[in-house]
């Protein structure tokens, strides 16, 4: 079948890999790919010991075909030469000689992120004995970060390079280089046949602005990338930074281009409103963080002649995360954010699902002792689209014949970022008492949601008083 210029995804599953309702997904083929490459980002190697996830990563990617491994970025986490230098030990390690075991050469497709090039003016470099010596192991230096990846990677270094792998183009901006990408492109555009059929795949640290996650995705560029990646319909981006987990349908997108994140190698960046997810502004939290260091995150990509499939992986367990993403290479249109957001359907609470509240001093994210309230709830069941990304819930008040909302927080399921083998079992919630703006009784109603927003039906606890405890 001929490729179009154009590239869309039909095909995202639900986690236990059934097809989105809508336009039937494409079924993967099974013979060999044209060309396979895995897909790493922000692997940040800082103390010796912790590279053996990316060990993990790459045997997996050498024993199942690849071609080429790709690295969004932020490989070394300080910025330091010695922990690039781990890096490169791993790669030619897997892969001596830049080969695998049955002697096809698989390249190395990486890009510099923001940890590799600035993490070294964040504080610790006094350990070392002088100034010639600090600025020795800063991969971001002067002019270090060109002489550094000459001698550990053994490839000319380029702010922004090309490759060709079987026949197919890869592209790299590193660190900084994206706002020359539309310049670079427009150069070479007839000698790398960019405006030919087949695509072609393209890398860099921050996400394309307004693509994967939407408008609102931490880190983003700007847009300088996706202006000039919309003129090229075969383009398929890969870009990580935000830590973004592939479990979410969010982490890819379609539009005038394929954009993809790329997540983490090394924790997962829980989203900010969220109550046991980061900090922000100073907000006061009362749950922790979710334990982001359990998922460690990555794809395998393999292109035919008229679909691409990328199939997510989880490098802890060693598991999928879900059904494979097939992009087939026709011209269709069927899946944009758009046209998938109303074909997703809810998850939903088992008909007998309860909600408990129990209440006792505890301390919030700060360590403060605090009155609270937890309220806890089973896992809401996953649909034939969708698992359960995060809950609402609502402390509701009543007045005359009206529930009123007092307070309303977001809390991520524990297990959004796990292979659905390791769905948890339950969730809760944590109140402040004095959050609850000084009303005697409350209710709470907990609704369950999917990545795009759509919410289940809500279950409700009895009414409790919040009346001060008697001695």
């Amino acid at each position: 079948m001929a490729l179009s210029r154009r590239m869309f995804l039909v095909g995202a599953a639900s986690a236990a890999g059934i097809p989105l309702t809508g336009a039937a997904a494409p079924i993967a083929p099974s013979g060999r790919p044209n060309v396979a490459f895995g897909v790493l980002s922000d692997v940040h190697l800082n103390n010796p010991g912790d590279e053996d996830t990316f060990l993990k990563a790459l045997a997996f990617f050498r024993d199942n075909g690849a071609d080429g491994v790709l690295v969004a970025g932020d490989i070394a986490d300080r910025g330091r030469v010695e922990q690039l230098q781990r890096a490169a030990d791993c790669w030619f390690r897997i892969f001596p000689d830049g080969k695998a075991p049955d002697g096809r050469k698989v390249e190395q497709l990486f890009v510099y992120g923001n940890h590799d090039v600035d993490g070294w003016k964040w504080g610790g470099m006094g350990q070392y004995p002088d100034e010639a010596a600090k600025w020795a192991h800063a991969i971001g230096y002067a002019d270090n970060r060109a002489k550094v990846w000459e001698r550990i990677f053994k490839e000319p270094y380029q702010p922004i390079w090309a490759k060709t792998v079987k026949g197919y183009t890869f592209i790299g901006s590193h660190w900084g280089n994206e706002k020359d990408l539309d310049t670079f492109l427009q150069t070479h555009a007839q000698q790398l046949n960019l405006a030919g059929n087949r695509p072609f795949f393209y890398t860099q640290h921050p996400h394309p602005g307004n693509t994967v996650q939407g408008p609102w995705a931490w880190g983003n560029d700007g847009g300088v990338a996706t202006r000039a990646l919309e003129k090229f319909p075969n383009a398929v981006a890969f870009s990580g930074h935000s830590h973004y987990s592939l479990t979410d349908e969010r982490s890819i997108w379609q539009g005038a281009f394929t954009s993809v994140g790329t997540s983490s190698l090394r924790y997962i960046f829980s989203q900010y409103w969220r109550d046991n997810g980061e900090n922000h502004n100073n907000i006061v939290k009362q749950m922790g963080m979710l334990p982001e260091h359990t998922g460690r995150q990555g794809m395998l990509v393999k292109v035919y002649d008229d679909r691409m499939v990328i199939e997510r992986r989880e490098f802890v367990y060693g598991e999928s995360l879900g059904g494979d993403w097939v992009v087939p290479l026709d011209g269709s249109r069927p899946f944009t954010f758009e046209a998938r957001r109303p074909k997703r359907i809810a998850p939903a609470f088992a008909p007998d699902a309860k909600v408990t509240v129990s209440r006792a001093l505890g301390k919030d994210r700060k360590g403060k002792e605090t009155d609270q309230i937890t309220v806890g709830f089973p896992a809401a069941r996953p649909t034939a689209t969708s698992r359960v990304h995060d809950y609402e819930v609502t402390a509701l008040a009543y007045h005359e014949d009206v529930d009123y909302p007092v307070a309303t927080k977001r809390v991520l399921s524990e297990s959004y970022f796990l292979p659905p083998t390791r769905e948890s079992a339950s969730g809760k919630i944590v109140f402040a008492v004095s959050e609850l703006k000084g009303v005697k009784e409350v209710r709470f109603a907990v609704r369950p949601l999917e990545c795009f927003g759509h919410k289940g039906p809500e279950i409700f606890s009895e009414m409790v008083s919040l009346e001060p405890p008697t001695a």
